[in-house]
Order: C-alpha cells, then structure tokens, then sequence
C-alpha cells in the first residue's frame, strides 16, 4: 500500500468569497514534507489545521495564516491514515485504510489517546470519519481481494463502523464498536468514502463507485438517494457549512458546492469551483471562507496500489 511520492505535495487554496476575517495575507499553497502523501485534512482551532499521510500515517499539524508546520505524531509502522476530523475537545479521528483500524490522538501533544480494531489487516478499507456529539463513524469502502493484497472489492454490505462515546464525551474501549449495515448499492471499490452530519440528525455519505450520495439514519443504516441532478465523478471527501455541502471530486479536479435539505432528502448543485493546480484534490477543510483542499497527486506516484 505504501506509495512514494515523486513531487513536492502541496495544500491548494480555493478562495470562496474573501479570505478569512482579519486573517490578512493567507498563503494560497502549503508545502508538505517530500513523500508525505496526503489524503485527509481537518481544520482544528483557530487556523490551525492537520493532514494525514498515507504513507507512514502520522500526522501532519500547520498553521494556514503562516503555511509552517511540522510532523505531529510518530510513524505507525503498517497504519495508514486516510480520512481525518478533529473534534471539540480537540482530539484527532484518522482512518485507517486498509489496517483496519481507527485511531484517536491528542491534538495538542499528538500523544495516542486510542485504538480500534474494525477488521483484520485487507479486510476493510477505513476512508474517513465523521464525529457527533454521540459517536464517530468511519466509512469502509471495500476489502483486499486475498492472496493478491494491491487489488480492492467490496464483499458483503456497504458498512459503518461506529465507536459510542462515553459519558462526557469520553473514549470508550474496543467494546464500544458496533458494525452498521447500510443500505446502499454494493458495486465495486470505492463505495463508501466521504462521511457528513446533517442538521436533521442523518449522516450524508459519498458513494464513489455509484457517483452519488446518500442520507443514512445512524439509528438502522436505511438509506435514501440523495439527486442531485449530475452524477459527482469520484466523490472523496465531504465537509459541510450551514446548508451547503461541499464534495470533493478527484475524477474532475473540481468542488461541487450542495445545497442540501436538513435531513437530505434533497439536494441540487449550486456551483462548482475547480481546483485549479490540482491533479487529484481528495478533501478540504474550511477556514473562514476559504476552502483548502488537499492535492494527493495520485498519478504521479509509483509503487504497489
């Protein structure tokens, strides 16, 4: 799974109205470690925002006012980190690809705060994660097709895997994870990827392979088809302000800005924004009203998929 990077990664800016209040001059790229490998990012307190790599998953922590930064936590040997959020009590959720795990570090000390087993190493595919005020739910996308390990399907249901909060928002033990069978169309790998909370109390998710998105209930997984009106060529990552869900398209190079119902029952394509620069924009963090976008240039690394 590992792949090297033959270029300098990057952070591409999308400027979406203005820059962020009182920000000033915000840098319109961010340059990451060589061979860091990009996937995920989230923007924590006040500008400061974390990128995982895929490669070695550790965690990237920097600051979008002055673009500096430096590694945060210590390499993780076979993890990956994929999709990544940070939560109110500044504590950092990653996915862990096809480790099949999830992993909780503080925000601050990047000491590891928690560990879950989701399946067996090429079991599943952990994308993303999506915390509310009651549980995180990380996205699987797909299974290692056993003995040949660089190739991926999906075998069985579409799936969340949910850890349960504790008392205070605390983190529970490995007792604590539930599997949620979602109601989605099983195609092929990617189906589920990006993952979202809704107003209403139902999750959006992304489903790549079907170009499409879904309202799941987090209580049963039922699932509704959310029409947008075009199919979202590669949907990856998702990230939400208000009613506006915007949904990051690596096929395209593009942002598709949502304008979603409260429950997701509806949904129609208010504006698209290109990431011009980009090869393969995979998420995106907002800070004030811009957008940032994680470049993870997919096409020009080499190595076993």
């Amino acid at each position: 799974m590992v792949r090297k990077l033959l270029v300098l990664v990057m952070l591409m800016l999308v400027a979406l109205v203005a820059a962020p209040a009182g920000a000033g001059h915000v840098p319109d790229e961010i340059d990451l470690p060589e061979g860091f490998f990009p996937e995920g990012i989230a923007v924590g307190r006040g500008s400061t925002f974390y990128v995982g790599s895929l490669a070695d998953g550790t965690v990237y922590r920097g600051d979008l006012r002055t673009g500096e930064g430096d590694v945060l936590t210590d390499p993780s040997g076979a993890f990956t980190t994929v999709g990544i959020e940070v939560d109110n009590k500044n504590r950092i959720w990653v996915a862990g690809g096809p480790s099949g795990t999830g992993r909780v570090y503080d925000g601050t000390s990047g000491e590891l705060l928690a560990s879950y087993q989701f399946t067996g190493p090429f079991e599943s595919f952990i994308n993303d994660v999506v915390v509310t005020s009651k549980a995180a739910y990380f996205t699987d996308s797909g299974t290692a097709n056993d003995p040949n390990p660089n190739q991926f399907r999906f075998a069985g249901e579409p799936r969340l895997f949910v850890v349960e909060l504790g008392e205070g928002k605390s983190l529970p033990g490995q007792s604590a994870v539930t599997e949620l069978d979602v109601e989605v169309p099983d195609i092929t790998f990617p189906n589920l990827n990006g993952v979202e909370t809704l107003p209403g109390g139902n999750l959006v998710v992304g489903h790549t392979a079907g170009q499409m998105l879904f309202a799941v209930d987090p209580a049963d997984g039922s699932a509704s088809a959310i029409d947008v009106g075009v199919p979202l060529v590669g949907n990856d990552g998702l990230i939400r302000r208000g009613s506006t869900l915007y949904v990051v398209e690596n096929g395209l190079a593009q942002i598709s800005a949502v304008n979603i119902s409260p429950d997701g029952s509806s949904g129609f394509v208010d504006q698209v924004y290109p990431v011009t620069g980009s090869e393969t924009p995979t998420t995106a963090g907002i800070f004030g009203n811009a957008l940032y976008a994680v470049d993870a240039r997919f096409g020009s690394m080499t190595g076993p998929y």
